[in-house]
């Protein structure tokens, strides 16, 4: 039986970034009636998890930017990985060596140095706003510790930037093309499957007892940690190869779930 059920938010709960289907709400309170434990595993932030759970009305588990915090549905922090000192300081270098557009998030704020005309259309994607900070330089490892760097711009661009980032930082690094225009560069062994084990562990499940789904790269490490994943019809193919079931919604496998009295 299914104990547990994560779900990934931009593209999958989330309907152009800020929306949830009546439908999914319905579905996600369905599972909390039946006694199955809620997860959110995104590469947003913390504080944007909580707000989805306010608008669910329900409370669960909270994986935030790709699994670089963990909290449980207590509230309490189980993981957190930040960059070290040296390579933050290397790799806002080496991005701005690409002059491409950037963002900076830590614990509690989604930061940029300048809000260019670029990043108007991003202000609607947060739940809360970006803050600009001005030059990073001095204050990069110090008092600004970064969980995770967000290159966004077109997919063909930011995917190039990407390789050059791997490459550079090669066992340093992980990223993720988590959005067609978003590439999520967190701290070495960060990922969303990784982070479920790692609460599976504190709440006595078995990756057998979880299911999980979601529409993007950064999803694959929640597929392949249990036979129960469900990729979002939109999803790269790639992406689709590696869950067990694809469907169009959240509800869907919710619904796939009950068919087979799993739930």
């Amino acid at each position: 039986m299914i104990k547990l059920f994560a779900t990934d938010l931009d593209g999958t709960l989330l309907q152009n970034y800020t929306s949830i289907l009546e439908e999914d709400k319905k579905a996600m309170q369905l599972l909390n009636e039946r006694d199955v434990q809620l997860a959110i595993a995104t590469g947003r932030a913390d504080n944007e998890i909580k707000e989805i759970y306010r608008l669910l009305e329900l409370n669960g588990h909270r994986v935030s930017q790709n699994g670089s915090f963990v909290h449980n549905s207590n509230n309490q922090l189980l993981v957190e990985q930040t960059f070290p000192n040296n390579i933050s300081q290397a790799l806002l270098s080496e991005i701005e060596k690409h002059e491409i557009n950037y963002l900076i998030s830590t614990a509690e704020q989604i930061l940029l140095k300048e809000k260019t005309p670029f990043f108007k259309k991003y202000e609607d994607v947060f739940f809360f706003p970006i803050v600009e900070h001005g030059p990073f330089d001095t204050e990069m490892g110090n008092t600004i510790l970064p969980s995770k760097f967000m290159v966004v711009g077109e997919t063909e661009e930011i995917t190039a930037v990407q390789h050059k980032l791997n490459e550079r930082f090669s066992g340093q690094l992980e990223s993720y093309l988590s959005d067609p225009n978003c590439v999520d560069i967190v701290p070495k062994g960060i990922n969303k499957g990784d982070a479920l084990v790692q609460l599976l562990e504190t709440i006595d499940l078995e990756p057998e007892q979880i299911a999980v789904i979601g529409d993007s790269f950064n999803d694959i490490s929640m597929f392949q940690m249990t036979p129960h994943s469900y990729a979002i019809s939109t999803a790269h193919p790639e992406v689709k190869k590696h869950a067990t079931h694809v469907v169009e919604h959240v509800h869907d496998a919710i619904a796939d779930l009950q068919a087979k009295e799993l739930i």
